[in-house]
């Protein structure tokens, strides 16, 4: 059972209520929220399909008086498991319609309705070792227990709107393709999702079949976020952010001192997982090895793009290099 109180729900501003569902991550928890719209509320992310998970959202649901027909919606930032994995108990415990938007609606539904597509070929070009690529691969068939879609009906797309209610609907990429982010103007409120964190920077991956250059793609948004008026940000994990301007601005330093090492680094050729290696020096599980080497290709691509490092293959192993 989940170990979720009355006491976990804050409102760290009037009419907005920060839920803790608990996930089996790190991280520990994702901040859902039950935003009060009149007599209405518009509910922002759910967490995975767990037992802990829904325990947490029936007493959520009792505490906030969230009864059929008071949540005029669900939104759903965008396709991770931690996001959208109760997609069908919300739809079937509120009656009320999901949105995300079309694009990654579309990857949510290729990645847990059907079979995903192997990365093995993806993993080994860029040197990761043979039983780490195979655990990997076939993890994302456990992914799928934690993630069950709605079918009858599906999942809604938001495009083309731009404004829901008070809300401006911000279509962010680096993340995720297309990350949905609400800012409410009126009051100055930020809902960052995973876009923007106040201690962790988070995951930007290069994967197959995505956004060729995740993290340009990623500091423009960051940028674009910066120019909104914004006393208050509310992410989906850890705290409340006081100074979203102030942790942009550290998240693109970071960012930028990153490549810089990794540049260092490229002195010699080295395949994606050897860089990876000098750069995450603490212990990883293999789950975390998928994030570390696909974070650390985001950077090669975006040096590569850049013409400051090549890429080349010999005998299906990939290296990347500097320019000199």
């Amino acid at each position: 059972m989940s170990n979720i109180n009355p006491d976990d729900i804050t409102e760290p501003i009037s009419g907005v209520f920060r839920i803790p569902i608990p996930v089996p991550l790190p991280l520990k928890y994702l901040y859902s929220y039950a935003i009060a719209l009149n007599q209405d509320y518009l509910v922002l992310d759910l967490g995975m399909d767990t037992p802990q998970a829904r325990d947490a959202w029936m007493k959520a649901t009792q505490h906030l008086g969230l009864e059929h027909g008071r949540v005029r919606a669900v939104f759903l930032t965008h396709f991770h498991p931690d996001h959208v994995g109760l997609a069908d108990f919300a739809a079937d415990l509120w009656q009320a319609p999901l949105f995300m938007w079309k694009q990654e609606l579309e990857t949510v539904y290729r990645l847990f309705d059907e079979s995903p597509k192997s990365l093995m070929t993806f993993f080994s070009l860029h040197g990761m070792p043979q039983d780490m690529a195979e655990y990997l691969d076939q993890e994302r068939f456990f992914t799928q227990a934690v993630v069950h879609l709605p079918v009858n009906p599906r999942i809604q797309p938001l495009d083309p709107l731009t404004t829901w209610g008070p809300f401006q609907l911000l279509d962010q990429a680096g993340h995720t393709d297309h990350q949905l982010l609400l800012y409410w103007p009126e009051r100055q409120l930020l809902f960052t999702g995973d876009q923007v964190l106040a201690r962790i920077t988070p995951n930007i991956s290069f994967w197959p079949d995505t956004d060729p250059d995740p993290l340009a793609s990623y500091l423009e948004s960051l940028r674009k976020l910066q120019m909104l008026p914004v006393r208050l940000g509310l992410p989906a994990h850890e705290g409340v952010i006081n100074d979203v301007g102030g942790r942009i601005d550290e998240l693109i330093k970071h960012h930028n001192e990153r490549a810089g090492r990794i540049l260092d680094l490229l002195s010699v050729p080295r395949t994606a997982f050897e860089t990876a290696q000098h750069l995450f020096k603490r212990n990883l599980t293999r789950s975390q090895w998928r994030f570390a080497l696909s974070e650390t290709l985001a950077h090669l691509e975006y040096l590569r793009v850049r013409n400051l490092a090549t890429f080349y293959e010999v005998q299906g192993i990939g290296r990347y290099q500097a320019v000199r």
